[in-house]
């Protein structure tokens, strides 16, 4: 049994010293045969939030500002020490590489601003999937030795395949899930403008350069700049009504790449407890994102 690695931290930790070691890492792209992930975790035991950052996240992610946090605000203060136990020794695949492809938030009521809280992070293991490995980073956000807020992102990290297979998969991306026969759908649409990787990157702390530029995200593979998925979650969130947030369980699935700029149709629609819906392109028909948001009374 591998002993387990503990960060504890008063403030968050820079996260521009930590990117330099990240970016130069000479990691495996997959847990290699036979090993596997130590629980590795993490512990802010003062949150800080400065006002003018939440409103400049708010604008940008088009939430409402006021005195209680958007639903993914803690991701981005949890981001310090998401990258310090990604970029640890300890964790034994390299950062850049990884996919997020699923994302869980369950809220039990709303967060205040002015609350002092404390962050608690942990991963510990992997499992292997068809396309490849697949690691869950855990997140609390915890109020009065209470957890109000917890997530758990799903990262991929890809296996080659063959062509076959490849083409495959984004079949059976490319027919995600919609909205059922004689569903009343509300749609609505918004932009993804040029320089929003800059600009929510800088603000988030997620400088990957497949979201910084198109000549960065050239040499990684992909023809321009796609958005953060983080900021289509936050985006989709904010088409919702605040009551909506009170208690609930928001569940998201990453799909296509976002390329900069470009206009997106956001479709929901009613289920049990709450609403589905889909990020698409202009015409609706490649899938962003799809998922459910719940309610938990």
């Amino acid at each position: 049994m591998q002993a387990k690695h503990s960060l504890e931290f008063s403030r968050a930790p820079s996260l521009w010293s930590l990117y330099p070691k990240i970016m130069t890492s000479r990691k495996p792209a997959l847990v290699p045969e036979g090993g596997e992930v130590p629980r590795i975790e993490s512990r802010l035991s003062k949150v800080v939030i400065d006002r003018r950052h939440l409103a400049a996240y708010s604008d940008l992610c088009g939430a409402a500002a006021g005195a209680t946090l958007p639903i993914a605000y803690p991701h981005v203060l949890a981001m310090p020490l998401h990258l310090t136990m990604l970029g640890a020794e300890a964790f034994p695949v390299k950062l850049f590489g990884l996919v997020h492809v699923q994302n869980r938030i369950a809220q039990r009521q709303p967060l205040s601003a002015d609350e002092p809280a404390e962050i608690r992070a942990w991963i510990e293991g992997h499992r292997d999937t068809e396309r490849g490995q697949e690691f869950e980073l855990h997140t609390e956000y915890v109020v009065n030795g209470e957890s109000l807020w917890d997530e758990t992102c799903t990262f991929l990290a890809r296996k080659r395949t063959t062509p076959g297979a490849a083409k495959a998969a984004l079949a059976a991306v490319r027919s995600a899930e919609g909205a059922p026969d004689g569903v009343a759908v509300k749609s609505s649409s918004f932009r993804a403008p040029a320089g929003l990787g800059r600009r929510y990157g800088f603000i988030s702390g997620d400088v990957n350069p497949i979201h910084m530029s198109d000549l960065t995200a050239k040499a990684f593979g992909f023809p321009r700049a796609i958005a953060h998925g983080m900021w289509s979650l936050a985006r989709v969130a904010s088409d919702f009504d605040a009551k909506d947030f009170e208690g609930c369980e928001f569940l998201v699935n990453f799909k296509l790449p976002i390329y900069m700029p470009s206009w997106l149709m956001l479709q929901r629609w009613p289920v049990e407890n709450g609403n589905g819906f889909a990020l698409r392109d202009a015409q609706g028909e490649k899938p962003h994102v799809t998922g459910a948001l719940k309610s938990l009374r």
